[in-house]
């Protein structure tokens, strides 16, 4: 039941993931009474994992993505020295297939005004 109303009563999907899995850690189901809840709830069940499933995808890609940027700027300030806050928040907030492109024009451009173009 618990589950069933978080699915229905809370629109925020990072509180979501919060509460199922205080819900999952406390209710402290054997694997007899997990399978038991598997065969009597499989519509929660099935919801509670594609959310939960979702939701470490999308971690799993913003920490990519943070990476990928972290890599950009250690790249920039190697060859050009430390860069102001602007270009940082720029390169922080750039998407995967433009931190891919700045990281390849590190190797050929000669400022970071070029590289970040």
């Amino acid at each position: 039941m618990a589950l069933r109303g978080l699915v229905t009563l809370e629109p925020d999907p990072d509180k979501r993931l919060k509460y199922a899995d205080f819900v999952d850690i406390y209710a402290n189901l054997s694997d007899t009474e997990r399978e038991q809840y598997e065969r009597d709830y499989p519509e929660e069940n099935r919801t509670m994992q594609s959310f939960s499933t979702r939701m470490r995808e999308e971690g799993e890609k913003i920490g990519i993505q943070v990476g990928e940027a972290n890599v950009v700027l250690f790249q920039l300030e190697q060859k050009f020295g430390p860069m102001p806050e602007a270009v940082r928040r720029r390169v922080q907030r750039a998407d995967p297939a433009t931190l891919l492109r700045w990281s390849g024009r590190v190797l050929t451009e000669n400022s970071s005004d070029e590289v970040l173009r």
